[in-house]
């Protein structure tokens, strides 16, 4: 009912706008998209959202339900947490937290853009969480992989319903270097089965701080058993070198061309008899997404690096 009032009056407020103040044909590309996030707020997005703490008021923290069974798990609420007191940094260099059998990934968006090394510990205690993509109590399920007479395995994950959770984290100091970026806590959808994903938020996240850069010198993200390669336009028109992490480091994203939790379907490859191989793709319904992204003030590139990495490169 509140969504519906809201929506009445947004819409009043822009016919009388319109037709009172503005020449919408008159508007340049710029101006009608500050309308239209103008618009988006008032109203709220479609899509699922998460919960991001972005006032002064006080978060009141969320009871997590108790796990019935292994299979089943509920993500805990994240927000007011010192970025450093939680989780851990795996072996191959991503910041997780066990969900019984399964792991979560953590994905780090700072307000301004910048990178942060969730591997520095140090830089990690002076920023606090202010929202996440995943609500708490959001329930994880969990399918764990069987031998060959049908058993399962303790801790063989097969399936999971999701894998990742985006954190929007600010100085404990309140101090930010900058401007602020736009980013949107967006809540992906569960994935029901292996033959299905969703399309990741990406807007308002560093560019070095998700994906993976493949052998082929391709910057990649997996969903699930597929891959799917970034391709970059820059505001600047620079060519952004999927192997240069410090370039990376330069950028945020600010657009994608397929919006999040559209529906990715995958096909698998069968052998001779029909049966499907486990993890070998055979089609999938996106290959590539189109990511823009706008170069940080060195100043802001600067502001997430540790002392001994301060010096900024050309």
């Amino acid at each position: 009912m509140k969504r519906f009032v809201a929506l009445m009056l947004t819409l009043l407020m822009l016919f009388t706008t319109a037709y009172a103040e503005i020449d919408l044909s008159g508007m340049s590309h710029e101006e009608l998209s500050a309308l239209r996030d103008q618009i988006d707020e008032l109203l709220g997005s479609d899509q699922n959202t998460g919960t991001a703490n972005t006032t002064d008021t006080p978060h009141m923290p969320v009871a997590i339900k108790a796990s019935p069974d292994k299979y089943t798990w509920y993500i805990q609420d994240y927000v007011g947490r010192n970025a450093a007191g939680f989780g851990y940094t795996s072996l191959g260099g991503d910041r997780l937290e066990r969900y019984g059998a399964g792991y979560v990934q953590f994905i780090f968006m700072t307000e301004n853009g910048a990178y942060l090394d969730f591997e520095d510990e140090s830089l990690l205690k002076q920023y606090v969480v202010i929202g996440q993509s995943q609500a708490p109590n959001t329930e994880l399920k969990l399918t764990l992989e069987t031998d060959s007479k049908g058993k399962e395995y303790s801790n063989l994950v097969a399936f999971q319903s999701f894998r990742e959770i985006d954190l929007l984290v600010r100085r404990v100091d309140g101090v930010m270097i900058g401007s602020p970026v736009k980013a949107e806590m967006i809540a992906i959808n569960p994935t029901p089965d292996k033959y299905t994903a969703y399309i990741k938020n990406y807007v308002g996240k560093n560019v070095a701080s998700f994906g993976y850069t493949s052998w082929g010198g391709d910057r990649m993200d997996e969903y699930g058993d597929g891959h799917i390669k970034f391709l970059f336009i820059a505001d600047d028109g620079a060519y952004i070198d999927p192997e240069d992490y410090d370039l990376l480091k330069r950028y945020v994203v600010t657009g994608q061309d397929i919006a999040p939790n559209s529906e990715m379907r995958m096909t698998y490859l069968t052998d001779s008899n029909g049966k499907e191989y486990d993890n070998l793709i055979d089609t999938q319904t996106y290959n590539s997404i189109t990511l823009y992204v706008q170069r940080l003030a060195d100043d802001v590139v600067a502001s997430t690096q540790s002392e001994e990495n301060s010096e900024l490169g050309e």
